[in-house]
């Protein structure tokens, strides 16, 4: 069977619910490399783009002409079931020479952009990338994590550095797959021109966003043949909007405490800008939005330990936000360790940005309907709102920026495990879920054991007492 945006038509019919024209362009997930064990599911969710990491920097250059051709033909697979493609390039890292076959730290060598013997290696491997990845529908230069100058030799690097290297990448892309779109990511900037300042710090995420501002103003870069990608930071992630509250609360600095609560970057007036000069191609980055990935999950010793987490309240709050502001695409984050506990989060990302009508009780109701039967789906549903409200995610931002719980009937764990208790799959589901539904129901379980008081029985929880 093939499978286009067809969640609410596999609803039972009583929903009563149809699917609205898409208002964004591009509905994406940035997933590193092809599953196409997952397409039916991404599909279902109204996803329409992949995007791709290229990191054949990390790789000893006699292993790449195996790693392209997998590569090549996880761009052809994700094609044939109907994706879009992109494949993000990075900046000023070195090509792996040895001897181990991997780079051994995963961010590389960095290189000075300035060294022109340097520079001219670095384009010629992005040259063959783009050349053995040219099938791609589009290409995407990003700045820094990893690129830079952070414990680099060679010190801080103007952010005009990294736009003239941005130039020159696209004069590549132009000549070895025509056909191919392209576009900049400014994530993580201030890696190149502060990389003294720690991102725990405002000052950091201030110069950040000033320096990702002023490069959509940068002569002969975004425009009709170059698209640009904003990570958005300053709209929904926990690390920067708490440091940023954090420091502000302790300001007596009047300018300072203005300039912080004056940064939501990008706004509309930037969307606006970018439209009067032709740019085609203006999306939304949120890396942290859908999955914690390294941003959160982490249990007891710092060991990241993956687990239900249900955000749909700030997913739709973002996907309004970028709405409003005038987007035309976001692309999501997805992570190997995460997806499948997140899978409610996917789900609600593409219901929001397909419908402009969809709201986070509707999201859930929908999921629990099509995962539980007709009988218990409501009591899924009540579960999956307590759930919400014990997002880790939410756990992290500041005051000023939590939204309200939706309302539940549920009030403790313990209520909630009962609930679950109800719950019976839906027999004959023809929604294509990442794993069996009893799976992800004993994810939940998991996750609501976790949350029980120690004097409470903690079975069925991997890091409890057994």
């Amino acid at each position: 069977m093939h499978w286009g945006v067809v969640a609410l038509s596999v609803l039972p019919a009583a929903a009563g619910l149809a699917a609205s024209p898409a208002h964004f362009q591009t509905v994406g997930l940035y997933v590193w490399k092809d599953s196409p064990e997952l397409h039916a599911f991404w599909k279902a969710c109204g996803i329409n783009t992949l995007q791709f990491c290229d990191t054949h920097w990390s790789i000893r250059a006699d292993r790449l002409d195996d790693y392209y051709a997998r590569f090549a033909e996880g761009i052809a697979s994700a094609s044939r079931s109907g994706f879009r493609t992109d494949v993000i390039l990075f900046s000023n890292i070195a090509q792996w020479t040895g001897p181990e076959e991997r780079e051994p730290t995963g961010t590389g060598v960095l290189f000075d952009p300035r060294d022109a013997n340097a520079f001219h290696a670095r384009m010629s491997s992005i040259a063959r990338a783009v050349r053995a990845l040219r099938q791609a529908d589009g290409f995407t230069f990003i700045a820094g994590d990893p690129g830079g100058a952070v414990r680099a030799p060679f010190g801080p690097l103007a952010a005009d550095e990294w736009v003239a290297m941005a130039r020159e990448v696209r004069k590549v892309v132009r000549h070895e797959a025509p056909r191919a779109r392209f576009s900049v990511n400014p994530w993580a900037i201030a890696y190149w021109q502060y990389p003294h300042l720690s991102c725990f710090t405002s000052a950091w995420w201030i110069r950040e966003d000033l320096l990702a501002r002023a490069i959509l103003d940068a002569p002969d870069l975004i425009g009709p043949d170059c698209g640009v990608q904003l990570p958005a930071h300053t709209h929904y992630r926990p690390l920067a909007l708490r440091v940023l509250a954090g420091e502000s609360a302790h300001s007596s600095d009047r300018s300072d405490k203005s300039e912080r609560s004056n940064l939501l970057f990008p706004d509309a007036s930037d969307v606006r800008r970018l439209r009067q000069r032709g740019t085609a191609r203006t999306w939304a980055w949120p890396y942290f939005l859908l999955d914690e990935a390294d941003d959160a999950d982490v249990g007891p010793g710092g060991v990241l330990k993956p687990s239900v987490q249900i955000n749909t309240r700030y997913i739709h709050r973002f996907v309004l936000q970028m709405r409003r502001i005038g987007v035309n695409g976001i692309i999501g984050n997805w992570s190997y360790a995460g997806h499948l506990p997140k899978a409610v989060n996917t789900f609600s990302f593409g219901r929001f940005c397909r419908d402009p009508r969809a709201t986070p009780e509707r999201a859930i109701d929908e999921y629990a309907r099509l995962l539980a039967d007709e009988a218990s789906w409501r009591e899924l549903a009540q579960v999956l709102r307590f759930v919400e409200g014990l997002s880790n995610w939410e756990r992290k931002l500041p005051p000023e920026h939590l939204l309200t719980p939706l309302p539940c009937r549920l009030l403790t764990a313990s209520e909630a495990l009962a609930a679950l208790a109800h719950v019976t799959p839906r027999a004959s589901s023809r929604f294509p879920f990442q794993e069996p539904p009893e799976r992800f129901l004993q994810r939940v379980e998991e996750r609501l054991r976790a949350e029980l008081p120690p004097n409470e029985d903690r079975r069925g929880d991997p890091g409890g007492d057994r």
